[in-house]
């Protein structure tokens, strides 16, 4: 007669707990998001920089006083990230928020882009060992990773011939900081031209409803900040440090960001590559001709080429190159068939 064990671990793994073990949640995300809670654990006494003066100005908006939250012109937060720091009232909650936030989105991306689970959770760790997730938090300005990363998500759904949900991520990445506006070109990857135009419409439409009740109800004053050209910048080659930057020159910096992700845009449309190097380009542009050279700046590139060297992994460009023209309706003309042998 066959005994049956009574060791528990020596029991046969039933089917149920077998496709568990082998799910992406087990073989993906939990060791990717661990790893990023590890790091959230380590960072959360840290200094967060402008992260605790966002949850004082998040309080003060979820109060009686919101009207007034963007008086003070060196607020250049976005409504969006000042409800959330806010409502998380500490940045010791903060961490965990925002470094297994950044970690999630990049994975639920790389999904959506079919990398295969084997590489999402290497790069999801490499996120974590390369300090994006870490650098979210400790540099208090946690809009420089997930930005990117949504205009990553609007550039699918502008593909998929979804223009006002990508509008509205787009929008929506502008009430985290109002620099995310400049992710409008990844509109242009919609199918027609007229979906973009729907996508910008949505997108002002929800920034303008982000904005207009503070505008309308109290001061706001986040338009009458300048800035000073540093030193070490691009910038600072050409202008004399201290020279001042208003917004007008904002929307100039702002027009050539756009105008060069535009270019991009409309050159590789086709491909699946343009949802991340159109933001890419944008992000560079915005990099190289901004005033000010913070370290955090250098994120917004980083989550991008965790997310691109998952699509190149998926589709490498120089094959994407050589299957083009069947993907685009190209005819392959058989080879005539061979006469048939004689004796």
């Amino acid at each position: 007669m066959r005994s049956v064990s009574t060791i528990p671990l020596s029991a046969p793994i039933s089917p149920s707990v077998r496709d568990v073990l082998r799910s992406p949640l087990a073989r993906v995300w939990l060791p990717v998001l661990a790893a990023a809670a590890v790091v959230a654990v380590l960072d959360r006494r840290s200094d967060a920089g402008d992260l605790l003066y966002f949850v004082h100005q998040g309080e003060r908006l979820l109060s009686a006083h919101w009207a007034d939250t963007f008086a003070d012109p060196t607020l250049q937060s976005g409504p969006l990230q000042l409800v959330l720091t806010g409502a998380a009232r500490s940045t010791e909650v903060l961490a965990f928020v925002v470094e297994l936030g950044v970690a999630a989105l990049l994975l639920f991306i790389l999904g959506q882009l079919g990398v295969s689970t084997r590489w999402q959770a290497v790069l999801g760790l490499a996120a974590v060992a390369l300090g994006l997730t870490h650098g979210a938090f400790v540099d208090g300005h946690p809009a420089a990773a997930f930005s990117p990363l949504i205009w990553i998500l609007a550039g699918l759904e502008a593909r998929r011939g979804r223009p006002l949900r990508a509008g509205a991520l787009v929008g929506l990445s502008a009430g985290l900081e109002l620099w995310g506006v400049l992710g409008a070109p990844v509109l242009l990857l919609a199918p027609r031209l007229r979906d973009a135009v729907r996508g910008w419409a949505t997108e002002a439409a929800v920034v303008a409803g982000l904005l207009a009740p503070f505008v309308l109800a109290g001061k706001f004053g986040m338009f009458d900040y300048e800035w000073r050209v540093a030193h070490d910048t691009l910038l600072g080659v050409f202008l004399p440090a201290g020279t001042h930057f208003g917004w007008s020159l904002r929307l100039l910096q702002a027009g050539v960001a756009c105008a060069l992700g535009a270019g991009v845009a409309l050159r590789l449309r086709r491909s699946v590559h343009a949802v991340w190097l159109v933001p890419l380009v944008v992000v560079s542009a915005r990099i190289a001709l901004d005033p000010l050279a913070y370290g955090w700046y250098w994120l917004e590139a980083e989550a991008l080429a965790l997310a691109g060297a998952g699509a190149m992994l998926m589709v490498p460009p120089l094959r994407a190159r050589r299957a083009r023209p069947a993907r685009v309706g190209a005819h392959h003309t058989p080879a005539a068939p061979s006469p048939p042998a004689t004796s």
